[in-house]
Order: structure tokens, then C-alpha cells, then sequence
């Protein structure tokens, strides 16, 4: 039986529907958390995840008439995965379209709707869905269970 080379596979297909149906959720759970958007340029929330409290910060980066820019980065220990160290998420909020869609993961710049295998970057040939399905379970995750954190101001008597 031969071995069937990587050039001979065949070529990943996005699933287009798929996809803008979790860049669709994915904005109105942005817009659960994150309501104010348009006035407040940050909302952060605390979830505990076995018993360690890990940070969710939402900043917006630029607002556009039909766009909103914002980073999203996780701080914190996840319990026995405190050596993780999450990337900055960079989020384009597109409201003509009522979507959201993850542009870049850390120093990765502009991902690409499909990769080509083998690629130097050894990235997935479906990172870009992976990504947004990601987001979309981190954002559920602060709604169903993270708590919003608000500045306390302290006046010295």
C-alpha cells in the first residue's frame, strides 16, 4: 500500500456557513458582555476556574462608523495550566454585518481563511475557524459564569 504524500491530500474547504454562523454568535455574545461599547473603552471580568481567578479584559482599540476595533487578553493561572500564557486576541466588531471576527492571534498577523500543509508558520489548515470557535467558548464562558469587575474608587477622609 503506498503512502499518501501531503501535495497529493486533499485541500482543505472551509466551511463558509459554519464559519459566519460562529463569527455571527460570537458578536452577539460580544455584545452581552460588552453593551457599552460605543461609550466605554474597557470592561473586565474575573472568572474562577478551580479555584484561581483568571482575568478577561475587553479594550477598544478604534471605533468606526460600521466597525469597532478591540483587544482581548486572559491574565491569570488556570490552575494546573498556570504556565499557560494566552495571546492577545485582536477583534474587528462589524455592525452592518452583525459579526464578529478574530484578526489577529498575538504576532500572527491577518489570518489566513485557509492554510496550505506544509507551511512554514506550522499553522493548522483551519486555524482561523479553530480561533473563532475558541473565542466564542471563551465569551460564553464569561457570560455564564465570569463576573464583570468595576473600578472601587476610595475617597480619604
Amino acid at each position: 500500500m503506498k503512502k499518501q504524500s501531503i501535495q497529493n491530500r486533499r485541500r482543505y474547504v472551509p466551511d463558509l456557513s459554519q464559519d459566519l454562523a460562529s463569527c455571527d454568535a460570537n458578536y452577539i455574545r460580544m455584545l452581552k458582555l460588552f453593551p457599552s461599547y460605543a461609550e466605554d473603552d474597557e470592561r473586565k471580568f474575573a472568572l474562577e476556574v478551580s479555584g484561581v481567578l483568571t482575568q478577561v479584559d475587553l479594550e477598544v482599540i478604534e471605533r468606526c462608523t460600521y466597525t469597532t476595533f478591540i483587544n482581548l487578553t486572559v491574565s491569570g493561572g488556570l490552575g494546573n495550566l498556570d504556565w499557560l500564557d494566552w495571546p492577545k486576541l485582536s477583534i474587528c466588531l462589524y455592525h452592518d454585518l452583525s459579526t464578529a471576527e478574530v484578526l489577529t492571534v498575538g504576532a500572527h498577523e491577518k489570518l489566513k481563511q485557509r492554510y496550505d500543509l506544509p507551511n512554514a508558520a506550522l499553522h493548522h489548515p483551519d486555524e482561523k475557524s479553530q480561533v473563532n470557535r475558541a473565542l466564542g467558548e471563551l465569551l460564553a464562558s464569561c457570560i455564564e459564569h465570569g463576573r464583570m469587575l468595576e473600578p472601587v474608587l476610595v475617597l480619604d477622609d
